[in-house]
């Protein structure tokens, strides 16, 4: 089975996938991409944290209502959905980043 080191709790990735696209933001000319990596990464990281936000909201609604309860599941299956595309999302930002050649990174890491 394969393991993933992305972080499992969805707060955890969340707040990853945040930090990789900042930085994909802040070194964009210096890696001579566009924002077509960083712009689907951000355009995943919005539903997932609405979702999550959304989950929790229900979670805390469910103890005090009968109603909140029927809508529990539907959150967390939201909520799961939203957080494995945004996983998938960023396995592909990474990879793309891998893909580009040394030349091209060696200014970003410090090497000549």
């Amino acid at each position: 089975m394969k393991t993933s080191p992305l972080p499992k709790e969805p707060d955890a990735l969340v707040a990853f996938a945040e930090s990789i696209a900042t930085a994909l933001s802040e070194k964009q000319q210096l890696l001579g991409v566009a924002t077509e990596i960083e712009a689907p990464l951000r355009a995943a990281i919005a539903p997932a944290r609405f979702a999550t936000d959304r989950y929790i909201a229900a979670l805390a609604h469910a103890e005090k209502s009968p109603a909140g309860r029927s809508y529990l599941a539907e959150a967390k299956r939201r909520r799961d959905r939203s957080i494995e595309q945004l996983r998938r999302r960023v396995i592909r930002s990474i990879r793309h980043l891998c893909r580009l050649n040394q030349e091209e990174l060696s200014p970003v890491l410090g090497r000549r």
